[in-house]
């Protein structure tokens, strides 16, 4: 009988005591595997968020916004008669547009205005108020009908694929937008698309006629800035904010820092329970194989008696807590990743659901499906295999190493 035949024969005799103990090794596997994806996933899934929502390294708005709903109590309505209000906050006036576009290490600035209109007198729809001749050099619209804006001074507009769909818009259509007592109806040259649906609720419009239907000339709800030199944005930022401290200026790499963050917190609370599942693993290995060389002493004179060495019988019970290890570390795979694609879009929605709801703030709708999917990386899946094989490993070389001392009389006289 060969000693692969024999290791598993000597497994399956007490199979509760080895599935316990593979058990062991498989969670502190598939914890570690899930901890390890979320790692990877992490910041690379924030950052893809973040890109697509905006082209833009800095962001700056009005630091005294006026919110409205159920975060400050202020009906819509009541919202659009504030002076200085388009629908997401007070305003900017353009002449900081001018200041920021001559500030060293900026590329181009772009101003957009968004608000909340009613679109044809029944849909709550978001417009964004773009500068064709700087917007398409900072951001980037899908259009899968028609094409985009082309003229600052023609009613065009451009709506997203859900609401076009639902209210049976297309291109050559005509719309109304409605904001406060001013209506004004477009034309519309293209469909845009992102992939969700609650942002494809969204229409936009050239900067010069929302800053006229909302009545707020000269003004932007942001400043869209992109860097000549994307090492140099925190550089610019905090010029920008020197130069106008009453502004908010944000960066959307301070969100992915703000979001890793979260994710390190987390991955640090799994690489615990991980690293105790697997201490308990080692010591449930180290057991069994302890108790399986007390249980078989005897077996192992009688082995010795008849000519088998000592590197054979280390050997054996080396082989048996290493078969374990591999067991617990297959068994471990298979639910780490079963763990990783459940838990890991729920802790990294928050950071994907915190970049998304900036979308208004922003000024455009995202430009594709942010889906978060779990990178398992083949590197992270060979971690985890070796890890759960070398705790088999190290846990049975103790037990191996005392089973091959024995001396074969003292072992035949053990019952």
């Amino acid at each position: 009988m060969g000693i692969l035949a024999v290791v598993w024969r000597n497994l399956r005799k007490r199979r509760l005591r080895t599935a316990l103990t593979v058990a062991g090794i498989a969670i502190g596997v598939g914890l570690m595997l899930s901890l390890l994806t979320l790692s990877a996933t992490g910041s690379r899934s924030t950052t893809e968020v973040i890109r697509r929502l905006t082209g833009a390294d800095i962001i700056v708005y009005n630091a005294s916004r006026v919110l409205f709903g159920r975060e400050m109590g202020v009906p819509m309505q009541r919202a659009q008669q504030l002076p200085g209000f388009a629908g997401f906050g007070n305003l900017i006036d353009l002449s900081v547009y001018s200041a920021l576009a001559s500030i060293p290490g900026v590329s181009v600035a772009s101003p957009v205005i968004s608000f909340r209109a009613l679109l044809n007198s029944t849909t709550t729809v978001v417009v964004y108020g773009v500068d064709l001749s700087t917007y398409t050099a900072i951001s980037s619209v899908e259009v899968v009908d028609g094409s985009f804006l082309s003229s600052d001074s023609l009613s065009q507009a451009v709506v997203g694929k859900s609401l076009a769909e639902d209210l049976g818009i297309s291109v050559g259509s005509s719309i109304e937008l409605s904001y406060g007592n001013s209506t004004q109806v477009f034309s519309v040259v293209g469909v845009f698309q992102t992939g969700e649906r609650f942002q494809e609720y969204a229409v936009y419009i050239p900067l010069s006629l929302a800053q006229s239907l909302t009545g707020n000339l000269d003004k932007a709800s942001q400043i869209l800035v992109k860097c000549s030199d994307p090492n140099a944005v925190q550089d610019v930022a905090q010029a920008i904010q020197s130069l106008f401290p009453e502004l908010a200026v944000f960066t959307p790499t301070a969100m992915v820092q703000r979001t890793q963050q979260a994710v390190n917190t987390m991955t640090t609370f799994f690489a615990s329970v991980g690293g105790v599942a697997l201490v308990a693993g080692l010591f449930g290995v180290m057991n069994t194989m302890a108790m399986a060389v007390a249980e078989r002493t005897r077996e192992i004179g009688i082995m010795k008696a008849v000519g088998a060495s000592k590197w054979f019988v280390l050997k054996l019970f080396l082989l048996e807590s290493t078969v374990i290890g591999a067991m617990g570390s297959a068994i471990g795979l298979v639910l780490g990743v079963a763990l990783t694609y459940v838990i890991a879009p729920l802790l990294l929605q928050t950071g994907a659901t915190r970049a998304i709801g900036l979308a208004g703030m922003l000024g455009r709708a995202t430009t594709s499906t942010v889906t978060l999917q779990p990178i398992i990386t083949p590197e992270n899946i060979v971690l985890a295999l070796v890890l759960g094989v070398v705790v088999g490993v190290v846990a049975g070389i103790y037990p191996a190493y005392r089973a091959a001392r024995m001396r074969p009389v003292e072992a035949l006289r053990y019952v």
